[in-house]
């Protein structure tokens, strides 16, 4: 499986919508690129099991760069709205998992063109950068040849939901488990009614991640939450607890080799599957009861970085890969001060790439999926 890639779509608005949730998406957009950019760049402590020694990649500050933690976030956020936005019985749900599969298909389809248009300008950028940097990143990039257009339609719009994987723009690994759990909540919800819901979800907490499918089991923490809403209240030192509690057992960078004593072991449990999950809920939890910390989430800026945030996903592995990879070879070695000032410009390319995805494709198709669920939501109270 490829390296998380991270922001996934938001399902579709519901009233009432929980808008401090869009900033947190916002954000978790922003360490994604930087997990991204330095995975490729400066790969050394992001390799599995490669850190011995204690550094900000073992504390809570490695959220700011932790694509990992990042991805469980994503996971929970979706399920908690999947849960708000699921059909109200069985024949609203067939409509709602098409329109869900719509969501997810037509964006990754046009970044998977994007990116094949990017890998053909730039054919040689990923292999020179990686016989440089020595990253397993780029094992998910194409190296020449670069295959046929034909092939990017495919993988984007088919492919990617079959095999959980693309090589064209690495991030769609995602779509898989996205639509697999927009199909576990939507489905579930469409039979399920009242208690048992929130049970459901409690019992596939537990029995994904018991079978290991932790990001199954990640959707489901999101729909619990979402069914406990209702009673949970503002609490600003419960909501501080579990925030930091949820860092620290999440946003730890996992990859800290183990070894003999507590410390060793804990550091190198810390941030890995199951603790990562769990941290992204107590996260979750933490946003929605901590007033400063919602209000700081709801600011006009993390606003809009949320409204941005499925356009940096799709557009900011392909910058990488492309121009900044043959920046970077062209100029190698870089010292840390142009290493930085080249992650600021594909940041700035990323934020201007994914403006115009948001005006020609992301805009555009939420007006359209909302046009068909209106007029599918009137046939049924016709029908009724």
């Amino acid at each position: 499986m490829p390296q998380p890639a991270a922001l996934l779509p938001q399902a579709p608005a519901a009233p009432g919508r929980v808008t401090c949730l869009d900033g947190l998406r916002g954000v978790a957009a922003c360490a994604v690129v930087a997990f991204h950019f330095f995975y490729a760049f400066t790969p050394g402590r992001f390799a599995d099991k490669a850190r011995t020694s204690f550094s900000l990649f073992d504390t809570p500050l490695a959220v700011f760069w932790n694509g990992h933690f990042a991805v469980a976030v994503f996971f929970v956020l979706s399920g908690f709205v999947l849960a708000a936005s699921a059909p109200t019985g069985p024949r609203a749900a067939p409509l709602a998992i098409g329109l869900r599969y719509l969501r997810l298909g037509v964006p990754a389809l046009a970044s998977s063109i994007l990116a094949w248009a990017w890998l053909t300008g730039f054919p040689d950028a990923a292999r020179d950068a990686q016989a440089i940097s020595a990253s397993p990143w780029f094992r998910w990039t194409y190296q020449p040849p670069i295959p046929p257009l034909g092939q990017a339609i495919w993988e984007g719009a088919v492919g990617v939901f079959l095999n959980g994987t693309t090589r064209f723009n690495n991030p769609l690994w995602t779509m898989q488990a996205e639509f697999l759990g927009s199909i576990l909540i939507y489905g579930s919800y469409a039979v399920l009614k009242g208690r048992a819901r929130p049970l459901a979800m409690a019992a596939g907490l537990v029995g994904f991640a018991a079978l290991g499918l932790f990001y199954l089991s990640a959707f489901c923490g999101g729909a619990l939450v979402h069914e406990a809403r209702g009673r949970l209240r503002d609490h600003a030192t419960g909501g501080t607890a579990a925030g930091i509690a949820g860092l620290v057992l999440g946003a730890t960078m996992p990859g800290h080799a183990g070894g003999d004593g507590l410390l060793p072991t804990l550091a190198s449990w810390l941030g890995a599957d199951g603790a990562r999950q769990a941290g992204a809920i107590l996260t979750l939890i933490a946003v929605l009861i901590t007033p400063p910390v919602r209000r700081f989430f709801e600011t006009a800026p993390l606003q809009r970085l949320g409204e941005l945030s499925f356009p940096i996903y799709l557009v900011h592995v392909p910058l990488i890969v492309a121009p900044a990879s043959a920046i970077f070879a062209a100029f190698a070695p870089l010292s840390p001060v142009a290493l930085a000032g080249l992650f600021i410009a594909t940041g700035l390319a990323t934020l201007a790439l994914g403006q115009l995805f948001l005006v020609t494709v992301e805009r555009p198709l939420l007006a359209a999926l909302r046009a068909v669920r209106k007029r599918g939501r009137a046939r049924r109270l016709a029908a009724s």
